[in-house]
């Protein structure tokens, strides 16, 4: 397309009595171009070409999925997988383009992420938190759990914060990655810490039933105080659990009179961290999967010396099951061996 101003000047020259051939060689066009535009009054742009796209079809059902989920935002990778299954086989550069702009035109801002992360050897920490669900009279909670080398997650819902119930997820975390770390770093749950410094700068008091429980298997660490940055990896681990297993999942059960609980969380959540656990992570390159194949050389064994059953949830899903996971239940079913208590739901 020519400028406004080559288009005068091709006029101009013709109006001083130039060729076409003169003009193109001035100008530095195409013969071609100089014809056509001498035979228009005034510069015309071309018409912009509207193409076909292989997201065409999805974008009712993408439309859908995005507004059942407001004012909350499912991430793109999710949407990807929900429309391959459905016969999408384009790029996700095509669905990141059209969602931005279906989230620009709604309002919504792309959000910041001020969290920096720190490497560490395998086996030598993990971050632990808990993260609010679903708030209300009928709560829930995630307890995570992130081995910090190979990002690989352990999550369990609950819907209390007890210190037995954060024990025993604390054991089924270790079962299920078949060890414990060096050390776990917390931020300043009560469950963790009475008080920062009672014994002076970096002497903390810790909770005497979880300091009870941490003897012999690890270390408890504490962020920095008002830094729950410092412990980056879990936090940013928790917005994406939310965001591209819970959102989704309460948007797919909307209107189908299904009541979300603990229960049914834990039913669906193994299934989806098999899965997440097979995509490349962006920060390591590698999928959490094959890291934590490495990382659990380095685990210490976790064989708690106790003798009465236990009767524990199910970790398995639908949807078929990954080898490593198969290995996990195995490990699990160890443990309901072993284990004298279980975490019940309050009712």
């Amino acid at each position: 397309m020519i400028s406004q101003e080559e288009f005068t000047v091709i006029h101009t020259l013709k109006a001083q009595g130039y060729s076409i051939r003169a003009i193109a060689r001035m100008t530095g066009l195409d013969r071609r171009t100089v014809s056509r535009r001498l035979k228009q009054s005034e510069r015309k742009p071309y018409a912009k070409r509207e193409y076909p796209s292989k997201l065409d079809r999805f974008k009712p059902y993408i439309q859908k999925r995005l507004e059942e989920a407001l004012p909350k935002r499912i991430p793109s990778t999710e949407i990807l997988e929900e429309i391959v299954l459905r016969g999408y086989d384009g790029k996700l550069r095509i669905l990141q383009e059209y969602m931005g702009k279906w989230y620009t035109e709604h309002g919504f801002g792309k959000a910041e992420d001020p969290i920096v992360r720190f490497e560490t050897k395998p086996g030598y920490q993990a971050q632990v938190d808990w993260t609010v669900i679903r708030g209300g009279k009928s709560p829930i909670y995630a307890f995570v759990m992130l081995l910090s080398y190979s990002r690989a997650p352990f999550v369990y819902f609950t819907d209390n914060m007890r210190q037995d119930t954060w024990q025993r997820c604390h054991e089924k975390a270790f079962v299920y990655f078949g060890g414990v770390p060096q050390t776990i770093l917390y931020d300043n749950l009560k469950s963790v810490v009475i008080k920062r410094d009672k014994y002076g700068k970096g002497k903390h008091g810790f909770n005497d039933a979880f300091l009870d429980f941490s003897k012999g298997w690890f270390e408890p660490r504490l962020c920095r105080p008002y830094r729950a940055q410092t412990k980056g990896k879990v936090e940013r681990f928790n917005r994406y659990l939310k965001e591209n297993f819970y959102i989704p999942l309460k948007a797919s059960l909307k209107g189908s009179g299904v009541t979300i609980t603990p229960d049914l969380l834990n039913l669906h959540v193994f299934g989806w961290i098999a899965r997440t656990n097979e995509r490349v992570h962006a920060t390591t390159l590698a999928r959490p999967t094959d890291r934590l194949q490495e990382e659990r050389k380095y685990l210490r064994p976790y064989r708690p010396e106790v003798s009465a059953p236990v009767k524990l949830e199910s970790f398995t899903t639908n949807r078929s099951i990954p080898a490593i996971m198969i290995d996990y239940q195995t490990r699990l079913q160890e443990y309901e061996a072993i284990v004298p208590r279980r975490i019940d739901h309050a009712s």
